[in-house]
C-alpha cells in the first residue's frame, strides 16, 4: 500500500511531462541493453528485463496475477507472448541498426492497427506517408542498413501490433495492472530457455546484474507505471500524439549515448513516421465492429 501511495506522487507533476518522461526513459533503457548484447545476447536481455520488470512491479503493485492467469488462462498466453516476441525482435533489432530506425519501423504496427477499421481517406494517407517514408531506407539496407535487423524490427512491429489489438480486451477482464504483470509473467515463462541458453553464467556476473537492474527499471518500471499514470488523467490523441515522439527520441538518444550517425534519408524516414504517427492519432475514428 505504502508503494501504490508512493506512485501517488506522479498526480503532482503534469501528465505530457510523465509521458514525455516514459518515452525518454525507455529510450535510455534501450540504449543500456545494447551494451548487454555482447555479454549474454538479445534473448538474455529481454529475459532480465522481464525478470527487473516483474519483480519491480509485483512489490509495488501486489497484483492478483493467479487468479488472473486462472480465470482467463489463453487471453493472458496471447499477450505475454506478444510482449515476449515484439520485445525480442525488437532488441534483435537494435543490435543491428540504429535505435531511431528500429523504433520508426515498429511503429509500423500500430498504423496498421489504426488502419483496420479506418473508412476515410485521410486516414488512410497517414499509412501511405509512413510506407512512403520507410521506402527511403531501401537504398541503405544491405549497404549501411543490416537487411536481417529491418526484418527483425518489421516483425517487432507485427507483434506490437497484435499487442495493441489484445491489451483492451486485458483491460476489461483485468484489474489495473494484473494483466499486464501476469501476462509479463507469461512472457518471462516464454524467454527462460532461450535467455538461460543464449545468457548462460554471464546472467549471474555482477556488472550483468546491476546493469540489467538499471536498464529493467528504465526500460520496463518506469515507462509501464508512468504510462498508466498518465493514461488515467489524459485523452487518449494527447497520450498517443505524446508517445509518438519515440522515433525522435530514439535517434537523439542514439546519437548521444550510442554515438549513431544517421544519413539524411534515414532522418527523413524517422520524422516521416513520427508525422504519420502523429496525423494517425489525432485523425483516427474508431469504427464500431458489425
Amino acid at each position: 500500500m505504502q508503494a501504490s501511495r508512493g506512485l501517488g506522487l506522479l498526480n503532482a507533476v503534469p501528465a505530457p511531462i510523465v509521458v514525455l518522461g516514459a518515452v525518454i526513459s525507455v529510450q535510455f533503457g534501450a540504449a543500456l541493453a545494447r551494451g548487454l548484447f555482447p555479454l549474454v545476447g538479445p534473448a538474455g536481455t529481454v529475459f532480465l528485463r522481464l525478470s527487473v520488470a516483474i519483480i519491480c512491479l509485483y512489490l509495488l503493485l501486489r497484483p492478483d496475477v493467479l487468479g488472473l492467469l486462472r480465470k482467463q488462462p489463453w487471453l493472458i498466453a496471447a499477450f505475454g507472448a506478444t510482449i515476449a516476441l515484439s520485445t525480442v525482435f525488437f532488441y534483435i533489432a537494435v543490435s543491428r541498426i540504429p535505435l531511431g530506425v528500429a523504433i520508426a519501423l515498429e511503429f509500423i504496427g500500430p498504423l496498421i492497427v489504426a488502419l483496420r477499421n479506418s473508412r476515410r481517406l485521410l486516414e488512410r494517407a497517414w499509412v501511405v506517408l509512413a510506407g512512403a517514408s520507410i521506402a527511403l531506407l531501401v537504398p541503405d539496407i544491405g549497404t549501411s542498413l543490416d537487411g536481417w535487423g529491418v526484418a527483425a524490427a518489421l516483425v517487432a512491429a507485427l507483434f506490437w501490433g497484435l499487442y495493441i489489438v489484445l491489451a483492451p480486451r486485458v483491460a476489461a477482464v483485468a484489474a489495473e495492472y494484473d494483466g499486464l504483470v501476469a501476462a509479463l509473467c507469461v512472457a518471462w515463462l516464454i524467454l527462460l530457455i532461450p535467455g538461460v541458453w543464449q545468457g548462460g553464467a554471464q546472467l549471474l556476473t555482477f556488472h550483468v546484474l546491476w546493469q540489467s537492474l538499471v536498464m529493467g527499471i528504465m526500460a520496463a518500471v518506469i515507462p509501464f507505471t508512468f504510462d498508466f499514470n498518465a493514461l488515467k488523467r489524459l485523452p487518449p490523441r494527447v497520450y498517443g500524439v505524446l508517445v509518438c515522439s519515440e522515433p525522435i527520441a530514439g535517434a537523439i538518444v542514439g546519437f548521444l549515448v550510442l554515438d549513431e550517425r544517421l544519413t539524411l534519408p534515414t532522418l527523413g524516414a524517422i520524422v516521416g513516421v513520427t508525422i504519420a504517427s502523429i496525423g494517425s492519432t489525432l485523425t483516427h475514428t474508431e469504427v464500431p465492429h458489425e
